[in-house]
């Protein structure tokens, strides 16, 4: 029944499209209905990543949308002793993926997710900044950032700026979400991906919106195996939350 209702949400040929479902439950605002969640994408969309996952030398089984993936390990980070942050059943998450090409922000209540929004400021904006203020190479650039290897003046002149940005603009997505829906606070922000861990942007961002701010790293509660570098893991662990949310899959399903 699904596959027959689905060409009406998907503005492509079916057979073009990879779909799989989960039903959720019984619908609370259509008595007799069910609210079933679909997901979908563009067969050739799929095939590009099962082609450089096999050019790695993995054998892929399963594909997951990256929200989804992310929210996963989020979960992990909420629930049972080694929580890492203690949310109620009611409160509003504004989770905010800080990645190169910009950032994502989703408002969540449980498993529910009442907003989705993303924005072009990201981790690629910040290098641009760095090669233009400095004029090097956006190339060089990027690798002096990654490498901690920029001026003494960067932090002042480059990165506050930058950070203030990014925190101004969360702050107003947080304002476009209050005023289009009934809602009218959250209760905690949280941030992963490549440019979250940037110095001085969570608490930029709970000075700009008064939500308690706080920076995901996926492994907080997890044993290291001795191969581990504990302190990449800590420094790199934000980026790893979706990579992480989708191993834990094995353990969850």
């Amino acid at each position: 029944q699904v596959e027959s209702e689905a060409s009406q949400y998907i503005p492509f040929s079916l057979d073009e499209v990879s779909l799989d479902f989960c039903v959720i439950g019984p619908s609370p605002k259509s008595p007799g209905d069910m609210d079933v969640l679909l997901a979908a994408t563009r067969k050739e969309k799929l095939q590009e990543r099962v082609e450089i996952a096999e050019a790695a030398g993995l054998k892929p089984v399963v594909m997951d949308i990256d929200s989804y993936a992310a929210r996963l390990a989020v979960e992990r980070l909420l629930e049972g002793p080694q929580a890492v942050l203690h949310a109620g059943e009611a409160d509003l998450l504004a989770l905010v993926k800080v990645g190169g090409r910009g950032y994502t922000m989703q408002i969540l209540r449980g498993e529910e997710v009442l907003h989705d929004t993303e924005q072009s400021l990201g981790g690629s904006q910040l290098t641009q900044n760095i090669a233009r203020h400095y004029s090097m190479t956006v190339e060089e650039a990027e690798q002096k950032k990654r490498a901690g290897e920029l001026p003494a003046d960067y932090a002042t002149e480059v990165l506050q700026p930058f950070v203030r940005s990014v925190a101004q603009d969360v702050a107003r997505s947080l304002q476009f979400f209050f005023t289009s829906t009934p809602y009218h606070s959250v209760q905690h922000v949280l941030l992963f991906g490549g440019s979250a861990s940037l110095d001085g942007l969570a608490s930029a961002i709970e000075d700009s919106t008064s939500v308690p701010t706080k920076v995901l790293n996926p492994f907080e509660g997890m044993e290291l195996g001795a191969g581990a570098s504990k302190s990449r893991v800590h420094r790199d662990g934000p980026s790893y939350l979706t990579a992480c949310g989708l191993a834990l899959r094995r353990f969850y399903q």
